[in-house]
């Protein structure tokens, strides 16, 4: 849905080409006709149309089915829309001018993750079938974890031409679950976080142990991680090399159902641990979370980087955090920079600690930085 009816067909045409089908409606009127009378694997919508707006339209897709993923979009980025993105379950809040690969990489995910929460609501109306699956998903889970590897990107100073850190990845051997997303929902449905935690966590330890010399590390966190006793242990496998690990806290919008969570990051910090929050500027559950985790590092959301050299609302969101960040003393990493326009963009806005593959993909210890 969206009122430019030039953008709507030209939108239209290219998710044809990608094999999809399409309905469109150019008013809010039409477009929760159309909601209400049709089941979609996905919806896309303006914020700003006439009639209904697009936050009224992802209220009545959630009134109705809260499966359906919803993608706005807004040429007119605000907090106040963002915030209710994400009270009323968004999946992705784009900005204009769209990024065709951005695009295409969050229909896609839309559509597999739609599929999947209707496999998973059918499975739960037959306890046997129900069983069945789990124990299947089980099996999966423990192949995956018994081929998992850690995979290693640099980021780098831009300045002094020199890695600073490396970020440590999630990957597996297994061919079936071999997804990171996939493995850490899997782990949440089977209430295995712990377990998928301590392992990731244990393998980047074995790699430090046999390369001393490595400048740091960012190790992604679940937010549920922060509910397992171990990660605080001394003993534990990580708190060795506590003082050279930055705990990258992912999955901003569980962020409330860990009630101490300040407390709880106190204690990392006690170890020796600083803290990451990654995806700055992705709304509103974003900034929330720099507010109330107060990280030592914090890093770009990739859909501000991609295509900054051409888009000049994405290039202000840009330069307001980065002088945010400067004034609060806190370092700033572009992650995701794939061309050399996007760096270039970014250094004249102030960034100058960069990840992306421009400089180096994700790979075995370790990959070569092309600084």
């Amino acid at each position: 849905m969206d009122d430019d009816e030039a953008l709507t067909r030209s939108c239209a045409r290219v998710l044809e080409t990608w094999g999809y089908g399409v309905e469109t409606a150019s008013e809010g009127g039409a477009a929760l006709e159309l909601v209400r009378a049709r089941q979609f694997d996905v919806v896309l919508t303006d914020i700003n149309v006439p009639n209904f707006s697009g936050l009224e339209i992802l209220r009545a897709v959630r009134e109705r089915d809260r499966d359906t993923p919803v993608v706005l979009m807004t040429g007119g980025p605000a907090l106040d829309s963002a915030r209710v993105a994400v009270e009323w379950g968004a999946l992705s809040y784009l900005i204009k001018p769209l990024s065709m690969s951005q695009l295409r990489d969050v229909l896609s995910r839309a559509v597999q993750m739609h599929r999947e929460a209707r496999r998973e609501r059918r499975i739960l109306h037959s306890t046997e079938e129900h069983e069945r699956e789990i124990e299947a998903m089980r099996l999966r889970f423990e192949r995956a974890l018994a081929g998992m590897w850690t995979a290693f990107q640099p980021i780098v100073c831009w300045s002094r031409k020199t890695v600073v850190a490396y970020e440590a990845l999630m990957r597996t051997t297994d061919p079936e679950l071999f997804s990171p997303l996939e493995i850490l929902k899997t782990a949440e449905i089977l209430d295995e976080m712990p377990t998928l935690g301590r392992k990731t966590r244990s393998l980047v330890a074995d790699v430090l142990r046999e390369h001393p010399e490595l400048p740091g590390v960012f190790v992604n966190l679940h937010v549920l991680d922060l509910l397992d006793e171990e990660l605080y242990s001394p003993q534990a496998p990580l708190s060795e090399f506590a003082s050279r690990i930055h705990l990258e806290i992912t999955e901003r919008m569980a962020l409330e159902r860990i009630p101490d969570i300040r407390e709880r990051v106190a204690r990392l910090r006690r170890l020796g641990y600083r803290i990451a929050v990654d995806d700055l500027g992705e709304g509103y559950s974003g900034l929330n979370s720099f507010a109330q985790l107060e990280p030592d590092v914090v890093k770009l959301d990739m859909g501000l980087i991609r295509g900054i050299d051409t888009t000049p609302t994405k290039r202000k969101m840009v330069h307001a955090l980065a002088s945010l960040c400067l004034e609060l003393k806190t370092p700033l990493v572009a992650e995701g920079v794939e061309t050399e326009a996007e760096r270039n963009i970014l250094v004249d806005l102030g960034a100058d600690l960069f990840q992306g593959y421009l400089f180096a993909r994700p790979g075995a210890p370790f990959p070569v930085a092309n600084i």
